[in-house]
């Protein structure tokens, strides 16, 4: 039920909305006739999956409208919190400092 939900939303975005372009991670940008802005993830709505440049035109800093062809030195990486991926930093250093003895 809430499967149908969801595509029946997301029909009526699309209708509402002129397709402005699509990202590397396959998330579709849109824009209405007032200039609102959305973006429709993919899959899972996961707000760090939108690359930098649509960032910034998704929060209206920037009205150009981003071209896929540029080649950023680094990929995107979403944010991997709670996967197997997530970074954990070195575990092996316990004291970072020493400890204080008042008595000398």
């Amino acid at each position: 039920m809430l499967f149908k939900i969801c595509n029946a939303i997301k029909r009526l975005l699309r209708k509402e909305g002129k397709f402005v372009g699509k990202d590397e991670n396959g998330n579709s940008y849109y824009e209405s006739s007032e200039g609102k802005r959305w973006v429709i993830y993919s899959s899972v709505s996961e707000p760090t999956t939108v690359p930098p440049e649509w960032h910034i035109w998704l929060h209206y800093t920037d009205d150009a409208v981003p071209i896929n062809s540029k080649k950023r030195k680094l990929k995107h990486i979403p944010n991997l919190t709670g996967t197997k991926d997530a970074y954990y930093p070195n575990q092996k250093v316990k004291n970072y400092y020493e400890r204080w003895n008042p008595n000398n």
